[in-house]
């Protein structure tokens, strides 16, 4: 028998759902971001790694700091009118500017070449603990993409920007100017479109000459890379990653390498491939 006192009961009312608090899941944090370009906080605790990491960075925060730096002489150019320029202090500048560019370049280069390298000793330092790695091969990718960025940037810095200020110091008259896109165009190619590969198989040659050859082919604009191999006794040979197709390549090496290469010493021609003799 229930007893039931007025403004009192013993019932306890249910739970409904309108009165359960929702449970709030935790917030999920990403870390290792393949896209995260900023340095680590941290090591990973792999003295060789962590000093490729350090290295890659120090490229990228000397390269933007540089970049800044140069950019705003450029500024200073344009704005500054050429009677009141201080052609020398800026000049002075620019070959300090030209030889930290070209220290940071090489030092990048060597970074990238040795990046899978790191990769390689991130997994085996790291076979014992193996949930690290991925994290870590992260670290190490990104950090060799912030070399690779900085070494665009620094290519952008010595062939336009830099090139810009100079001919602002020095403007050229119409007639030199005429004469300059002459010269250039006889220099080698226009940096624009896709690059392919032309390999330059030579023979006959002799290896002052070669070499010669290699490093004006190297010099001319519109050129990504090369990668040469002598041989004294039989087919020695250019692999040239370039702007342009294979016959534009040829024509700039024709114009360009005059005192080595004439259209006497071409054998044949096709897309990707060039033969000389001598």
């Amino acid at each position: 028998m229930l007893f039931i006192t007025e403004g009192y009961s013993q019932t306890t009312p249910p739970v409904t759902a309108a009165t359960t608090s929702p449970i709030t899941p935790p917030a999920i944090v990403k870390t290792n971001d393949p896209n995260n370009l900023t340095r680590p906080s941290d090591d990973l605790g792999l003295p060789e790694v962590d000093a490729y990491v350090t290295n890659c960075y120090n490229v990228y925060d000397q390269t933007n700091q540089l970049s800044t730096q140069l950019n705003a002489i450029e500024q200073q150019v344009i704005v500054t009118k050429k009677v009141n320029m201080d052609n020398n202090g800026i000049e002075k500048q620019l070959t300090t500017f030209n030889l930290q560019l070209t220290t940071l370049n090489t030092n990048g280069q060597a970074l990238v070449a040795s990046s899978s390298d790191m990769s390689a000793n991130v997994t085996k330092d790291l076979k014992g603990h193996p949930f690290k790695i991925p994290s870590a091969l992260i670290r190490v990718r990104n950090s060799t993409k912030a070399v690779k960025l900085s070494l665009k940037n620094i290519h952008t810095m010595l062939t336009v920007t830099m090139v810009n200020i100079n001919h602002r110091l020095h403007p050229l008259s119409a007639a030199d100017s005429a004469k300059s896109k002459s010269d250039s165009s006889a220099r080698g190619l226009a940096n624009i479109g896709k690059t392919m590969k032309t390999a330059i198989s030579i023979t006959g040659i002799g290896f002052s000459s070669f070499n010669s050859l290699s490093t004006e082919i190297n010099n001319m604009s519109g050129i990504k890379s090369i990668n040469k191999k002598f041989n004294s006794s039989g087919t020695s040979t250019i692999d040239v990653v370039h702007y342009g197709t294979t016959d534009e390549l040829l024509n700039a090496v024709l114009s360009t390498c005059k005192d080595i290469v004439s259209e006497k010493n071409v054998g044949s021609s096709e897309k990707g491939k060039i033969s000389l003799a001598f």
